[in-house]
Formats: C-alpha cells, sequence, structure tokens
C-alpha cells in the first residue's frame, strides 16, 4: 500500500463490511492489486482504510431456498461508503481521493427488488457528484482454498476497477469478460486482456490530465 502521496497517482479507498476472520485477505488482496498495478505502470492505487462500520440493524434476511441468508440492502453500503469517502477528502492524509471500493461479506440486496446478486458474481458502482463507489460482494467467491478465494475476489476487484474507468465488457481472455459460472470465472487470468489494459492506461492518462472521473454525472449500475 502507498504510504505517501504521488500527484501522478489516482488513489481509491479499500475498504471491507461485515465480519470476517482473515482479514489479512482483504489487505494481501488490495496489495496483490497494487503490485500488479505498479507492474503494469497503471498509475492508481488503492489504499487500505481498514473495516468499514455499517449497523448491525441494517440487515435483512433474505430467502432463499431451503432457508434464509442475511444481507445488507445496497443502498445502505453505498451511503457508508460515500460518507468514507467525503471524510476521507476532509482528513490529512494527502491523499486525493474520487473513488472508494467496499468488499462485504454478506450478499447484497435492495430495499427496492432483490437483484440475486447472493448468487452471481456481479459487483455494483454508483456515481455521486463525481464521485465513484464501487461494491463487491465476497459471498459467491467462498472457498475453503484460501488461495483461491483471493484469486477470485483479486479478478472481480480488477473487473469493477475497469468498469469505473469506463472499460466495457470483453469477450477475450480478460478479467473484463464476465463468466457464466464459477468455473468459467476460475480459468480466467489474472489480468487484462492487451486491448484493456491500452485503455485503462489511456483512460488513467486522460484523468490525471485533465482531472476527475471521466462520468461526472450521478448514476448506478450493477455489473
Amino acid at each position: 500500500m502507498p504510504h505517501s502521496a504521488d500527484r501522478r497517482m489516482s488513489y481509491i479507498g479499500a475498504t471491507y463490511i461485515g465480519n470476517f476472520m482473515d482479514k489479512n485477505l482483504i489487505f494481501e488482496v488490495f496489495d496483490e492489486i497494487n503490485r500488479y498495478l505498479a507492474e503494469n505502470d497503471l498509475p492508481t492505487r488503492f489504499v487500505y482504510l481498514g473495516k468499514l462500520e455499517v449497523g448491525p440493524g441494517y440487515l435483512i434476511n433474505i430467502p432463499v431456498e431451503g432457508g434464509q441468508v442475511k444481507g445488507y440492502p445496497l443502498e445502505a453500503v453505498i451511503e457508508a461508503l460515500y460518507a468514507r469517502l467525503l471524510q476521507e477528502g476532509q482528513g490529512e492524509t494527502g491523499f486525493q481521493m474520487r473513488r472508494i471500493f467496499g468488499l462485504t461479506t454478506f450478499p447484497l440486496v435492495s430495499r427496492n427488488h432483490y437483484f440475486h446478486i447472493y448468487e452471481k458474481f456481479l459487483g455494483f458502482q454508483q456515481d455521486i457528484l463525481g464521485m465513484k463507489i464501487m461494491v463487491l460482494s465476497m459471498k459467491p467467491f467462498e472457498s475453503p482454498n484460501k488461495e483461491l478465494m483471493k484469486a477470485r475476489i483479486f479478478k472481480g476487484v480488477l473487473h469493477e476497477l475497469g468498469h469505473s474507468f469506463d472499460l466495457e465488457h470483453c469477450p477475450n481472455e480478460c478479467v473484463m469478460n464476465p463468466p457464466a459460472d464459477m468455473g468459467e470465472w476460475d480459468r480466467r487470468p489474472l489480468s487484462y486482456c492487451p486491448s484493456c489494459m491500452r485503455k485503462l492506461q489511456s483512460a488513467l492518462l486522460s484523468e490525471l490530465t485533465f482531472g476527475g472521473p471521466s462520468n461526472s454525472k450521478n448514476g448506478e449500475q450493477g455489473r
């Protein structure tokens, strides 16, 4: 993780929400992603912010086949992440952040309708006044094999990161190619394809040159 601000970098807050015993796994994922970004000369880095508290009163029961699971309403997670991003902007860390990425141990649902995100490999993004809020549930990626789980989350984070810089889905061997099932996701490379890499480098250069995320209007999208 970076320890001092570099104005030639785009910084992204990294946090997690929920109960997770192996907190080192989350730190390791973002640390490995930062190494990947550095190795590929991509001027963006994640800054680990620790755990984000969302009150247990927000948890709701979700009916599923064979019983119920608990989950956070997506709106509550988005609101908490946005508040944390604003808080970081008012601090004295020196990091100018316009993006925040939240991993959650719970499935995500909406107060308005149920997305079935708990059984798919989807993240969610929302633009609020030029700031980009990204959320990814770790629930679909759970595995007793720690390295396999880390690889799945790693690819999920890269996928959402790409979308935040306006990358679309890709038909190549690439993390931007959405899977039909978990087996397909496990076969995806831990990287962008050359085409997506060039697009990401161009988007980052443009943002650092002209300032601010490329899409500053309010909006939301599930991925």
